[in-house]
């Protein structure tokens, strides 16, 4: 499963955190101006109403690979707006700072701001999910791994350090753009470096499952069938990764399965 692209960096924590005070903000003034609403029940409304629709999009991330159909992500949408209005107008009224009669007129204005925001919500995950491929396609045959001068450490600089990360102690590779992110027990490093490389020059204890993977197999604990010609690589610390029906194939021929 690909990493959650607001734990990446803090770069996109911080971008992550703007933005849902710009959400905030937005929906406020729109409250105030088009709401009927008071200053203060309108700040209120907007900051649950939009912490919500942050929580859910966070988690949304994780289901997002598995909702192909659009009437399912559709339902999707309408049920995450239903969920949150319903949680904001209870606080709302636990605090004693709702007025019934003008919340409801509220809803529209509710509802076509979040669909609108779950909307960008979308095309960005599915923006960043693209960027994060590798530009090469996948063969559709098993790749002849050509092993030439194997690698036994990788160097990675991170401002003014350089870091040593032995083979042995890497549990698996990421495409990330043009770069490769690196996990280890430790944490994760970020390597200037394609797929490609580190496809042709690891050794032949590391095998590409997927096009946006590459496991370290030592590292495996077991590997499960996940839909039709789709496949679940688990590790030995409890990290599911994804593998295509050719990344599987490689493993079995590798794992002598």
């Amino acid at each position: 499963m690909q990493q959650h692209p607001f734990t990446i960096s803090t770069f996109y924590k911080v971008a992550g955190i703007a933005v849902v005070v710009l959400a905030a903000a937005v929906l406020w003034m729109l409250l105030v101006l088009y709401g009927e609403a008071t200053a203060f029940l309108a700040l209120t409304d907007s900051l649950v109403y939009i912490c919500l629709m942050a929580t859910c999009a966070y988690v949304y991330w994780y289901v997002a690979l598995f909702l192909q159909v659009f009437q399912v992500k559709l339902a999707v949408a309408l049920f995450v707006q239903v969920i949150c209005l319903g949680i904001t107008f209870v606080f709302l009224l636990l605090l004693g700072t709702v007025e019934p009669e003008l919340f409801g007129r509220q809803i529209f204005l509710h509802l076509v701001y979040g669909i609108l925001c779950w909307i960008i919500l979308m095309q960005w995950y599915s923006g960043f999910q693209k960027k994060t491929q590798p530009v090469e396609k996948e063969e559709k045959t098993a790749i002849v791994e050509v092993k030439k001068d194997a690698i036994d450490r990788i160097s990675v600089k991170e401002g003014s350090e350089i870091h040593i990360i032995l083979i042995t102690e890497l549990l698996y590779l990421q495409a990330y753009g043009d770069y490769v992110l690196l996990y280890t027990n430790t944490g994760k490093h970020l390597k200037e470096q394609t797929m490609k490389y580190f496809e042709l020059h690891l050794p032949s204890s590391f095998v590409r499952i997927h096009r946006s993977y590459i496991v370290n197999t030592n590292q495996i604990s077991r590997v499960e069938l996940f839909g039709k010609e789709n496949y679940n690589v688990r590790l030995k610390n409890d990290i599911c990764l994804r593998a295509s029906a050719t990344g599987y194939k490689l493993l079995k021929e590798r794992l002598s399965l």
